[in-house]
């Protein structure tokens, strides 16, 4: 049986589980005892904690909830320690995808390899430049044959001209992309402004998005 349908199990059938076990069993999950698991949050989506393999019984976190060791055992201490480091980790991916979308773009961020572009487009037009006293010269001497060759290559160096120097200006059409986005401040998603209101319903119903807000309420 895999943890994760032996965890199910427990779950479903919780009541016909040994009487016997305690609290304080270390296969018992500590943090559900004080207030749920931060494992289950986040199943199945990019921020998944990964599989808790401890018991999470709801008759054992009633008993300790209504012991005199509530407090006493250092369950507490290191449940919100944990839910701090979760949240300290959100806050940090926030900032950064706030300064992602909001920050200037300088130009090499906007326009990869700008330099080598324009070098290119230089030499290019350098070219073009040289074809062209070619074709002059082919017309003065009669070359016509070799002047109509040259000038077929002319134009098609003339139209790759136009496609990079399009490129140059164009820039980095991801990045302009991204700074059409926002940022949802609960959960760090990207989210897209004036989307439609089932799509952001979703998102705020969404396993990820509940996962973060119950940890910043529990803080």
């Amino acid at each position: 049986m895999t943890d994760m349908a032996r965890q199910l199990l427990q779950e479903l059938m919780g009541e016909y589980q040994d009487t016997g076990k305690s609290y304080t069993d270390a296969d018992v999950c500590k943090n559900y005892l004080v207030s749920f698991c931060p494992n289950q949050l986040f199943t199945n989506t990019k921020d998944d904690l990964g599989q808790c393999t401890l018991v999470h019984d709801d008759r054992l976190r009633t008993a300790y909830q209504q012991s005199s060791d509530r407090g006493r055992l250092g369950y507490e201490q290191s449940f919100y320690s944990w839910l701090q480091q979760l949240h300290h980790d959100l806050q940090r991916k926030v900032r950064r995808a706030h300064e992602r979308i909001t920050a200037e773009a300088d130009d090499t961020l906007a326009n990869p390899h700008r330099e080598e572009k324009e070098e290119r487009a230089i030499l290019m037009d350098e070219r073009i430049r040289e074809m062209l006293k070619r074709i002059e010269d082919c017309g003065m001497s009669g070359r016509v044959d070799e002047a109509l060759s040259v000038l077929a290559s002319m134009e098609k160096a003339k139209a790759d001209l136009v496609v990079l120097r399009e490129r140059i200006d164009a820039g980095n059409p991801m990045f302009k992309n991204e700074k059409r986005l926002e940022v949802c401040d609960v959960c760090g998603a990207f989210l897209v402004p004036n989307d439609a209101s089932k799509r952001l319903d979703a998102h705020i119903e969404g396993k990820q998005h509940q996962g973060y807000l119950k940890i910043q309420q529990a803080l």
